[in-house]
């Protein structure tokens, strides 16, 4: 069983000795000759209980009392005093908080039943103490997980709406924008198929090239599609690494030249490409070029052109494809990276497309620490520039 410490001060040595043999069996007992000797046992000890004599040379009871008061508050406080102190007994009871003050001579069987009184009291307000702070604790941690699952609920909420954003986007692209040049692919097919052994070799030609063509546009918007599915639900990898700039302009070049000759529009490629190498993501830098050389050619007229230029700055490299073609009226321009913002104009031979191309170069040429720029006149052409670290 746990033993309260119990501080008793009296300037008479007798009164001392009486006490502690009355109670050293029950209590842990300290004693103090003064209320100065009083204050330094208090303050090296955890003292539960204080009974002082009022009257004591130097320090009075009810001024030692009111020393501890706020630096002890936890402490019970009790005061021994006779009848003719009864106005020291109102001063300890307003200024001192005492839990009760014991008349002299105090009888050893009634002051021990005040002094269990009193630590049952004390170890009372303590438990509640103690069930209040655990509650505020349990309630603190209660709102801390209550927080974190409002998070992960609101998390999961925003990705499911952004699943379901991504899915509509998909679907609608899926049946307009696909279903289209595949059943102008499954006409031209029959065509060729029902006419294989009539048709000139010109014209057959002429139909192949559009086969090509279409299967081409098809291909970019299925592979626009995806990466920016990717994109939207953070799956798309990153990797830098150095790449040959001409081998990329070559490739995207090739792609496109089946395109540019159905419309006889004139590609021009910079002389000077040798040894020019950036450093980037090589699905990436396709993706961007592969989706500005389709735009330039969607929207110039037939016999224009489009032209690749390249120019070094001191850590850039600055690439930028010019057509003469009809340009990106003011109102269309203001909201074209709007990420709720998805319409696609015709190109000048009626090509279709998703929208989604000109907002995956923004965002991959960002990824690799580069800038688009867009400078367009209406009727006049459009210039699409972007930097790109040199390796």
């Amino acid at each position: 069983m746990k033993k309260y410490n119990i501080l008793y001060v009296d300037d008479e040595q007798n009164n001392i000795i009486v006490f502690k043999n009355a109670f050293f069996r029950h209590y842990n007992i300290y004693t103090a000759l003064s209320g100065e000797e009083g204050l330094k046992i208090i303050n090296e000890n955890e003292i539960h209980l204080v009974i002082t004599d009022q009257k004591m040379a130097g320090m009075s009871g009810v001024e030692f009392l009111e020393k501890i008061v706020n630096t002890h508050p936890e402490t019970v406080r009790m005061i021994l005093t006779a009848y003719s102190d009864i106005d020291f007994i109102m001063r300890a009871i307003n200024k001192c908080g005492i839990y009760q003050y014991i008349l002299k001579p105090w009888d050893s069987r009634e002051l021990k039943l005040i002094i269990d009184n009193a630590l049952k009291s004390y170890q009372l307000k303590r438990n509640n103490e103690q069930l209040i702070d655990d509650l505020k604790k349990a309630n603190e941690s209660l709102e801390e997980k209550v927080r974190v699952r409002t998070k992960k609920l609101n998390q999961n909420n925003e990705l499911l709406q952004k699943t379901n954003e991504i899915k509509d986007k998909l679907f609608t692209i899926i049946s307009h924008d696909l279903k289209i040049p595949m059943a102008s692919l499954n006409v031209l097919m029959e065509v060729l198929v029902q006419s294989k052994d009539n048709i000139p070799k010109e014209a057959f030609e002429k139909y192949s090239l559009k086969v090509q063509s279409y299967i081409q546009n098809v291909m970019d918007l299925l592979d626009n599609l995806l990466n920016w599915s990717l994109s939207q639900l953070g799956d798309k990898k990153i990797e830098i690494t150095e790449i040959n700039l001409k081998e990329i302009i070559d490739h995207n070049i090739k792609l496109f030249h089946i395109n540019a000759t159905q419309k006889n529009i004139n590609l021009k490629v910079p002389e000077t490409l040798e040894g020019i190498m950036i450093q980037g993501d090589i699905n990436m830098m396709n993706l961007i070029f592969r989706n500005l050389l389709s735009n330039a050619i969607k929207f110039t007229p037939k016999k224009g052109e489009v032209s690749i230029g390249v120019n070094k700055e001191r850590k850039l490299v600055k690439v930028s494809i010019t057509d003469t073609g009809t340009g990106i009226p003011d109102d269309i321009l203001a909201k074209l990276f709007n990420a709720t913002y998805f319409n696609s104009n015709r190109g000048t031979a009626h090509e279709r497309g998703t929208g989604l191309g000109l907002k995956l170069c923004k965002e991959f040429i960002e990824k690799q620490n580069g800038e688009l720029n867009i400078e367009t006149k209406l009727n006049e052409g459009s210039t699409f520039s972007f930097t790109i670290p040199k390796a």
